[in-house]
């Protein structure tokens, strides 16, 4: 329970940039002792600095907050896992995919069986480099641009001005959360990469694990009318969301289910 506590207050700090203890209280149903015990393991740990009354994101992260990579990946890796197999298989030899990195699509790399990929994260070229030591894997083009530490992703003009130059079969793309609407991410550069690099695939795929549904953040995305298939892992509390995705034209694949 500790754990799972912790870990919604990090993703709904990212999307509020801060939060009062009292607010706290109400929306984790935990007493304010048991608040402040987290407030200062988050600050301990360099995810939040504690303010009167509350915590906020740190300085570090004013402009695009987010939690580090090496943290998120751990965090529901079987279900990810799960939800990148099934997506693999929307891939077909011969086609070129893009890719925007995140702990979901990361998994991509261990499945994907594409002749050329195009992704803003260099960790999914570690993963393919450990997979085809030999060098028989997919040609694999990295966008260039300025890493940003936290979130292990490329940034910058110069990510834009690579991507604009092509045209994919597929592109795969997480956020950080949905709702009826849309796709929401923490920062304008997100939002404007994940809209980039699925408008230049002709096939848009999104990945999101059961924690996505629901949560806010203040930059939209695309709207669920240029999103061709979900998928995810069914779960009961997020049967409205289903509804009004597939009112919209989405396909919904549920990883884990024939």
């Amino acid at each position: 329970m500790k754990k799972e506590r912790i870990q919604k207050i990090i993703l709904d700090l990212q999307g509020l940039r801060s939060i009062s203890t009292a607010e706290a209280c109400r929306m984790y149903h935990a007493s304010e002792a048991t608040i402040r015990r987290y407030f200062q393991e988050m600050e301990g740990s360099g995810l939040a600095v504690r303010v009167h009354g509350g915590i906020r994101i740190p300085d570090t992260q004013h402009l695009a907050p987010s939690v580090p990579f090496r943290i998120r990946a751990t965090w529901n890796a079987e279900e990810k896992r799960m939800i990148a197999l099934r997506a693999a298989e929307f891939v077909h030899p011969g086609q070129t995919v893009m890719v925007y990195g995140g702990s979901t699509t990361g998994h991509l790399a261990h499945f994907l069986n594409a002749s050329r990929i195009i992704t803003n994260f260099p960790e999914l070229c570690r993963i393919f480099r450990d997979r085809f030591p030999t060098g028989n894997g997919p040609e694999l083009i990295l966008t260039g641009g300025q890493l940003n530490y936290l979130t292990g992703l490329l940034e910058g003009p110069a990510v834009r001005r690579s991507m604009e130059k092509y045209q994919c079969d597929v592109g795969f793309s997480s956020a950080f959360g949905v709702d009826e609407e849309g796709l929401l991410d923490i920062s304008d550069e997100c939002s404007e990469q994940i809209s980039l690099m699925l408008e230049k695939s002709s096939t848009r795929i999104l990945l999101a694990d059961h924690t996505k549904f629901g949560r806010k953040s203040f930059c939209r995305c695309l709207p669920w009318e240029k999103i061709h298939v979900l998928v995810t892992v069914f779960d009961s509390g997020n049967h409205s969301f289903y509804k009004e995705i597939r009112a919209k034209g989405v396909k919904i694949v549920f990883a884990g289910e024939k």
